[in-house]
């Protein structure tokens, strides 16, 4: 265990706890938050270099874009002795066992998934009888995915290599950066799941004029 980095996150955590107003968050949220305000926003590594035509969402929007085909690369290692494909395997496989089963449009929604992509990831792994499907007894009109033991093997048999690719994917962030990230990334998740799934329909336009009415 790192102890000195513990000893400067307790340091940081004292400190956030002796300055917090009233309205701040008392959670792990709102420490991340000031983590990001303290001590990323000081940080000589912090500054970006742009193109003379780049703007910050452009290259953002790119940087998040090559940090998925660098993931999926890494993944694809990871998986390459498994009776598992995709990441989108692994992430329904995971998904379905993580929840002791779920609905069709559970799993698909969870996975951020139009609904005929993850039918076809639904339908790979009951060919390879990862999983198995029988009826909702909540909704007669409905079927509940479960894992089966083979799929539990297949599935527990990828976590060693699945946790050395996401060590890599992870990279030469410290523990404090890795916070400050998952920060950002969870608040950039929150905010498009819901458009995800009640607005996909909608024109750029609109979205924008949603994202600006908040």
């Amino acid at each position: 265990m790192n102890y000195e980095l513990l000893q400067q996150l307790i340091s940081h955590l004292a400190d956030y706890e002796a300055q917090r107003s009233s309205s701040q968050r008392k959670d792990m949220e709102g420490f991340v938050a000031y983590l990001n305000q303290q001590v990323f926003s000081k940080s000589t590594d912090a500054a970006v270099d742009f193109e003379n035509s780049e703007t910050v969402e452009a290259l953002l929007s790119q940087l998040i874009a090559f940090l998925y085909r660098y993931a999926k690369g890494y993944i694809k290692k990871a998986l390459e002795d498994s009776a598992l494909i995709t990441l989108d395997d692994f992430g329904y496989l995971a998904g379905i066992w993580q929840r002791g089963g779920c609905s069709k449009t559970e799993i698909i929604e969870l996975n951020i998934h139009e609904k005929t992509t993850g039918m076809e990831v639904i339908k790979r792994l009951l060919n390879n009888k990862l999983i198995e499907q029988t009826d909702d007894p909540n909704d007669r009109r409905s079927k509940r995915l479960l894992i089966t033991e083979r799929g539990k093997g297949v599935l527990f048999g990828t976590f060693g290599e699945m946790r050395k690719a996401s060590l890599i994917i992870s990279g030469n962030l410290n523990e404090i950066e890795k916070l400050q990230l998952l920060y950002l990334l969870q608040k950039l998740h929150f905010f498009h799941k819901p458009l995800f799934l009640n607005e996909r329909e909608k024109s750029l336009d609109e979205l924008l004029n949603l994202n600006q009415t908040e």
